[in-house]
């Protein structure tokens, strides 16, 4: 299974272990189209020596730099895909009709079988919501008519804003500002990870998420691994052993998710 992942690299002297482990595919934040990840120029990640390259846009685009990307992506040599949120993406590639795989990452809208197969149709695999139950999963990816592909591993996308929120609590409350900073709610204690940059903040779980029991699901065309914030070693331990460690947790694999309470009768 371990040669279905696709990895994020947070860095690149990480890279030679992956491969050892049975790694075969690697993701790359491009710079200036992301938030939540360390990113690269297009120039050093073309450079880099791996096969089954891809590279990662996760930011929501304005008009201008919906037609910047129409000039990068020309440059593009030794890249196999895009992975993307905003749909205007889809929309240049589209137009441009390049060979590049498109894979739409949206975290939290892939959760039913009429919506995947809906995008399917248009593009070459997309991943699946984070926040389904083990079974849900795979009645998705059973029925889905392309490969998908299924966060396996590493800390969940919660929520993303356009906002830099941490600048912003520093400025109203006093909340001393870092590029990543822990947060806790205080009505339920629950924390979270904040990674701000100057395109906006990601939240993320505060639990490394483990989703070793998704291995045997079938109709996957990658795993992936998100490396961001987690130490090389852990990941290396996961890459290795798929066992669980103790700041991990199977997310809503065993538990469903409540989208909204019932109506009081």
């Amino acid at each position: 299974m371990i040669s279905k992942i696709l990895i994020y690299v947070d860095d690149i002297k990480h890279l030679e272990d992956y491969r050892k482990a049975g790694v075969a595919a690697f993701l790359f934040g491009l710079e200036g189209y992301c938030v939540g990840y360390k990113t690269y120029s297009l120039e050093d990640i073309e450079e880099i020596d791996v096969s089954n390259k891809y590279i990662i846009l996760n930011r929501i685009l304005g008009s201008e730099e919906i037609d910047n990307f129409k000039n990068i992506v020309m440059k593009f040599k030794t890249i196999k895909g895009i992975v993307f949120e905003d749909i205007g993406i889809y929309q240049v590639l589209k137009k441009l009709n390049t060979k590049l795989e498109m894979i739409l990452f949206q975290n939290h809208f892939a959760t039913n079988t009429k919506s995947v197969n809906f995008w399917l149709d248009r593009v070459d695999s997309l991943f699946i919501g984070n926040e389904l139950t083990k079974n849900e999963l795979k009645v998705i990816t059973d029925k889905a008519i392309k490969p998908v592909c299924i966060h396996l591993y590493g800390y969940n996308q919660v929520m993303y804003s356009r906002r830099l929120l941490l600048s912003n609590w520093e400025e109203e409350f006093n909340i001393p500002k870092e590029k990543t900073n822990v947060i806790t709610d205080k009505a339920t204690g629950i924390k979270f990870r904040a990674v701000e940059n100057e395109y906006g903040t990601v939240m993320y779980s505060d639990k490394i998420f483990n989703g070793k029991d998704l291995l045997n699901l079938s109709n996957i065309k990658y795993f992936y691994v998100n490396t961001m914030l987690v130490s090389h070693n852990q990941v290396m331990y996961f890459l290795n052993t798929f066992e669980m460690m103790d700041n991990e947790n199977d997310g809503f694999l065993n538990k469903e998710t409540i989208y909204k309470l019932k109506e009081r009768k």
